[in-house]
């Protein structure tokens, strides 16, 4: 039945299974490229073996102007091996906090690729006794947008 239909397709409109064909699929999960999170923060990465580098550009922000100026920051890291590698990456923000995700690139049933992350904030603190404030955790998921072209990352 699925041959039929796509034979019907085919037909129907040349220039899609033209386009289908060129399309190749993703059998290898890769962390090179742009992605985008949940909340609409954009991550730029390129790998290199097993390190990541690149820049991250923020769309939330605990307090108005914590992550600098233009809300951006680089990002270093490193990746797995393996078709649904294990990654981890870390921001430094403008004014001292850090961020760090960690999780696993995997991929989808359609073709696509996702990042499931857990990440955690470490915000300054103005004494040992705000310590206890000073750490958020949560989940972010990072959905692959495409391929940054003519661009590293760094």
């Amino acid at each position: 039945m699925v041959c039929v239909v796509s034979r019907v397709m085919a037909s129907m409109f040349p220039s899609a299974q033209l386009f289908a064909e060129q399309e190749p699929k993703v059998t290898r999960c890769n962390v090179t490229g742009q992605w985008r999170s949940e909340q609409g923060s954009m991550l730029q990465l390129t790998s290199t073996g097993p390190e990541v580098r690149g820049i991250y550009h923020t769309a939330v922000e605990t307090a108005l102007g914590a992550s600098g100026h233009n809300r951006e920051s680089k990002v270093v890291g490193v990746v797995g091996d393996g078709l649904q590698p294990a990654v981890a990456f870390s921001v430094l923000w403008a004014k001292g906090s850090c961020s760090s995700w960690v999780g696993q690139c995997f991929l989808l049933p359609g073709g696509g690729q996702v990042l499931k992350t857990l990440w955690m904030l470490r915000s300054v603190a103005e004494s040992s006794l705000d310590n206890w404030e000073s750490t958020r955790l949560g989940e972010d998921q990072f959905i692959f947008v495409g391929h940054m072209e003519g661009r590293d990352g760094h």
